[in-house]
């Protein structure tokens, strides 16, 4: 193991058992080609993405016990929003260690806050895999610590403003399906399908993530649901 990442896993109080999964989760898609790599961060991202949405709501369930789902969904959508996953990314010094292609890198690559969110995503997952969902549990806990504590209410954004909606008449939740469109490995473009309960309307929209292509067609069917008040 390097130095840098000695250093980084001293940074975050973790050592990997299978340095392998740390590389990968390092990794980004557009150096594969370059050093004709196989493996890089976007399945151990999905993996994380799961993993630290159970942490997260387990630890609200216990924290807010009296507060009903939809102050919870709120709260949750902040904690796993790219702005707060790319702020973390930065306080662990992830930008440090995350492998690019020259060209991504000479694009901003290591402060872009895309790449910053599916690292840390990927990282969750690689310490999940390399362990334990304690371990995983851990990390989360201590590198949220800041945000898991804050006791007013986040600011309300388009997919919980939906949900909220939406359960005020259905106890179904609003149903998204993303899926990778196409672009380029540096700006990939992602299109999300929302389906609402009991409305036959389908509403599309793209975007550069998969969490901002989910918010902007969130925007999009909050507006039509407010119009039809």
């Amino acid at each position: 193991m390097n130095n840098d990442l000695i250093q980084f896993c001293n940074k975050i109080s973790y050592n990997f058992t299978n340095l392998s999964l740390l590389e990968e989760a390092l990794t980004h898609p557009s150096i594969c080609k370059e050093k004709k790599i196989k493996s890089n961060y976007q399945r151990l991202e999905f993996l994380g993405d799961k993993v630290l949405s159970l942490i997260i709501s387990e630890f609200l369930m216990h924290k807010f016990s009296n507060e009903a789902e939809g102050p919870l969904s709120k709260r949750h959508a902040n904690l796993v929003s790219g702005e707060t996953l790319a702020n973390i990314a930065l306080d662990i010094n992830l930008d440090q260690v995350l492998q690019l292609s020259f060209g991504e890198e000479k694009l901003g690559g290591k402060s872009n806050k895309r790449n910053l969110e599916n690292t840390l995503e990927a990282l969750v997952g690689a310490i999940y895999l390399d362990s334990n969902y304690e371990q995983a549990k851990n990390f989360v806990l201590k590198f949220w610590q800041n945000y898991l504590h804050q006791d007013h209410q986040p600011p309300q954004d388009a997919i919980s403003q939906l949900q909220e909606l939406i359960q005020a008449s259905s106890k179904e939740l609003p149903q998204y399906q993303t899926i990778k469109e196409g672009g380029f490995d540096h700006a990939p473009i992602f299109i999300s399908t929302l389906t609402l309960p009991n409305h036959h309307e389908t509403f599309n929209a793209k975007g550069n993530s998969k969490k901002e292509a989910q918010k902007n067609v969130a925007k999009i069917a909050l507006q039509f649901m407010q119009n039809k008040k």
